[in-house]
């Protein structure tokens, strides 16, 4: 077996090496092809030459002329130029960046980086336009060169070109290098550009991210008067109101361009909203029973509406501020109306109201980018309300009885206590990069937190919705896995939502700058393992892939479970057989896919392979030989899944054919693991293999002098009104033997099924019993005689022989001979 093996893997060895020989041989083949010396035809091509020239010429002229159209690149560049300037005229009245606040600071490096990114892709659309014009001129100089180098062998052959057929090309060649040097040149006209304006974006957008960097490197420091300092006190001046309205205009200013670029995603929102409110509104009551849905179905408005903000915020990278503000009332005015139904009592659903509310005025204070002095008043005002309003809650809450919204309550309403009383000794101090990242990180914490419930919920929800319309519909795969499908779909819908919302948290609590970089940042960790640098991306990637594999895999089965082995009359054990196949096929393809995003080539499985072939040699014969084994039980089929065999004299039913062993289930329910090499190699009795058809006998003995044919007719009776006897073939009962203690009889049936055996067995046992008491006919026990050749004396007279003690006249006394029965 090991031999075996070992040549296989050689010959895959021999095979693999075979085809990259050959791949190298071809290459070889086209390189020398390629640098061999041009054979240059005679005269007689002359006329399908010039045709191919000018048919080349004229559809190079008209690709030379799309590619020249520069009026949209044009007009995209006047727009990011037009938006840059904006930004610029924009930023101007804010001062130094050093001075800004961590969220304007964030903001206008978004906008910037969407610029950067509308300024690549221009790029890099001209530059494919170039690539088009550099093929054109690389075939030009080839036939350039091809017409003198043809020119030239037929004049050492001592022919010659006609002059005016040679003139005609070289004229068509010329003008066709002309064009593509003139539609060159207005690219790179335009690539000069985009360059510069290039070099400016990208000089802004590394100031504006140093100065983030700085201030977030002094969010523990303090950088401002505390409160009982006179400076703080001499910052509100006339000129404070000023700049604060300065601020206000410069949020509420939207760019009109906006709505034009934003037109389609404005209507979608729009759509989804009308659509998911109605679609809620009208089965409201069919989805009654969908446990995820109880807080939607009572608020289709604000579902409709929380969908349709998500999904405009989704599709709509550049946002302005003011609309960006408006898209949060709205998105926090409905999360807040669908929480209302998760609330304890109607005081804790207005401190929810009042919460909203306050995070709402917190972010349109900082959208208008209140002046300092100001914003730190608002924020020690905030916690000086909202303390004594929680406290007072919490007092109230513990009066109720205790429920586990009721304690969840208590605990965030006590996170928010600590949290403000810590921001308000922070404003106090001066430490106020700290005190605002704190009631800031934890608020958008809270959203985020309170977004990915609700959207977990929907999902959720619409996971069960969608179950429950194909179950309804009786499709089989549904109504069989349904469940299980749900529950799978949950889960990797539970960790991608809340992977997303961790790696967006990490920016908020300033682990890193932004959301790009924290997840380049996680993505790039990683390790070196021999000579190659695995990444965290890798390794996702490799595990999403095995992952999906196995999902595919199991969803197969289960589709052709239902959907074709359902439809057709297959074998249970050909139904396995194919099953086991897919699955070990596609957990082969994800597995090799993964080792590819791990970065392992082909050429190192195949080393890996050779060595696990030594390793087999040395000491995994066994395991080796189960999982072959396996495979033959897979395609032969002696056993299959649900027959019953009988293995080391004990009989079970084969419940699962692995790798390496196969698991049969006793009548006791234990369940026995045996391996596939054993079942391969040794003797097993299947009872089901072709059917599952079994012969019943039962033993049965009557008292000497017993009606021999009443017996007989008794024992058919009994066996033909038995529901589960066959009738073809007949019951048999037979007379065997004259036994030592009774006349032997047997009653032979046949089964339909051998599950049924024992429960057959009883009945039929109990109704030959109650047949033979109605009838007078007698079971006897075994009986033995005993005689006694010779007793020694005085035995009797002793009492030792306590059955003929005191009998005047006992066996064994002399002249007798003693007989015991």
């Amino acid at each position: 077996m090991v031999l075996r093996i070992l040549i296989i893997l050689g010959l895959l060895l021999a095979v693999i090496s075979g085809v990259s020989l050959a791949s190298e041989n071809s290459q070889a083949a086209v390189a020398s092809d390629t640098s061999a010396e041009i054979t240059y035809p005679g005269l007689g091509e002359l006329g399908s030459r010039t045709t191919a020239v000018t048919a080349f010429v004229g559809k190079a002229e008209e690709q030379l002329v799309q590619v020249a159209q520069l009026a949209d690149a044009e007009q995209r560049l006047h727009e990011l130029t037009k938006q840059l300037t904006g930004l610029n005229d924009e930023i101007k009245p804010f001062g130094p960046p050093e001075d800004w606040y961590v969220d304007r600071l964030s903001l206008y490096i978004r906008q910037y980086a969407q610029l950067q990114e509308g300024l690549a892709s221009l790029q890099d659309s001209l530059a494919n336009r170039q690539g088009q014009i550099d093929a054109v001129r690389k075939r030009l100089t080839t036939e350039q060169e091809f017409w003198k180098g043809w020119a030239a062998s037929l004049s050492d052959r001592q022919q010659k070109l006609p002059p005016q057929t040679l003139t005609q090309v070289n004229q068509q060649l010329t003008k066709l290098n002309k064009a593509t040097g003139s539609s060159s040149l207005k690219i790179v006209s335009l690539q000069e550009k985009i360059s510069v304006l290039q070099g400016g974006l990208i000089a802004t957008i590394d100031h504006l991210t140093s100065s983030l960097e700085r201030l977030r490197q002094a969010t523990f420091r303090k950088n401002a008067p505390s409160f009982v300092s006179s400076r703080f006190y001499q910052q509100f001046t006339p000129g404070l109101l000023d700049e604060a309205r300065k601020g206000l205009l410069t949020a509420l200013r939207v760019d009109p361009s906006f709505w034009e670029e934003g037109g389609l995603s404005l209507a979608l929102m729009f759509v989804l909203f009308c659509g998911g409110s109605g679609t809620i509104w009208y089965y409201r009551k069919r989805f009654e029973q969908t446990e995820e849905w109880q807080f939607v179905l009572s608020h289709p408005l604000a579902v409709g509406c929380f969908l349709a903000v998500i999904l405009f915020w989704w599709l709509t990278p550049s946002i302005p501020t003011l609309v960006r503000f408006l898209l949060q009332v709205a998105a926090v005015l409905s999360a807040v109306i669908m929480t209302m139904s998760l609330v304890e009592n109607r005081r804790q659903g207005l401190t929810l109201w009042f919460a909203g509310i306050i995070s709402l005025v917190t972010s349109g204070v900082r959208m208008a980018s209140l002046p300092q002095p100001l914003f730190r008043t608002y924020i020690a005002l905030l916690a000086l309300i909202f303390i004594p309003l929680l406290l007072q809650q919490i007092k109230y809450s513990r009066k109720q009885r205790g429920t586990a919204q009721g304690k969840l309550f208590r605990a965030v309403s006590r996170l928010a206590i600590i949290v403000l009383a810590v921001s308000f000794v922070g404003q106090l101090a001066g430490f106020i990069n700290f005190s605002t990242w704190l009631i800031q990180a934890t608020f958008e914490t809270a959203l985020t937190i309170l977004f990915v419930h609700m959207i977990l919920l929907l999902a959720g929800g619409a996971i069960d919705v969608s179950l429950t319309f194909f179950q309804y519909r009786q499709r089989d795969f549904f109504l069989r896995f349904g469940y299980e499908l749900a529950t799978r779909l949950k889960r990797l819908l539970k960790v991608l939502i809340v992977g997303f919302a961790v790696v967006y948290l990490l920016p908020v609590w300033r682990i890193f700058t932004t959301f790009n970089e924290a997840w380049n940042g996680i993505l790039s960790v990683g390790f070196t393992f021999g000579e190659t640098y695995i990444t965290v991306e890798m390794l996702g990637l490799a595990f999403f892939s095995f992952y999906l594999a196995m999902q595919i895999s199991w969803l197969l089965q289960g589709m052709s479970d239902t959907q074709l082995f359902a439809r057709r009359t297959v074998d249970r054990g050909v139904r396995d057989a194919i099953k086991k196949l897919i699955h070990y096929a596609i957990i082969l393809i994800g597995f090799l896919i993964a080792l590819g995003f791990v970065g392992m080539k082909l050429q190192n499985f195949i080393v890996l392979l050779s060595a696990f072939g030594v390793g087999i040699g040395f000491g995994l014969q066994d395991i080796v030989n189960n999982f072959l084994s396996g495979l033959i039980l897979l395609f032969e089929r002696p056993i299959k899944v649900g027959d019953g065999v009988l293995i080391d004299n004990e009989y079970g039913t084969v419940s699962r054919i692995g790798l390496r062993s196969t698991v049969v289930e006793n009548l006791n329910q234990a369940e026995l693991i045996v391996p596939n090499s054993q079942i391969i190699s040794q003797k097993v009795t299947n009872w089901t293999l072709s059917n599952r058809r079994v012969r019943l006998v039962l033993p049965v003995g009557v008292a000497y002098g017993s009606d021999l044919e009443k017996v007989l007719a008794i024992l058919t009776r009994v066996a033909a009104e038995h529901p589960d006897v066959m009738k073809d073939p007949k019951p048999m009962p037979l007379f065997i033997q004259f036994g030592g203690s009774s006349l032997d009889f047997e009653l032979r049936v046949w089964l339909d099924n051998i599950d049924n055996r024992p429960r057959v067995q009883n009945e039929l046992l109990l109704a030959i019993d109650r047949c033979f008491r109605i009838e007078g006919i007698e079971i006897p026990f075994p009986q033995h005689d005993l005689h006694l050749r010779s007793v020694a004396p005085g035995i009797f007279s002793s009492g030792k022989l306590a059955g003929f003690a005191g009998d005047d006249n006992p066996p064994g006394s002399e002249g007798s001979e003693p007989e015991l029965t």
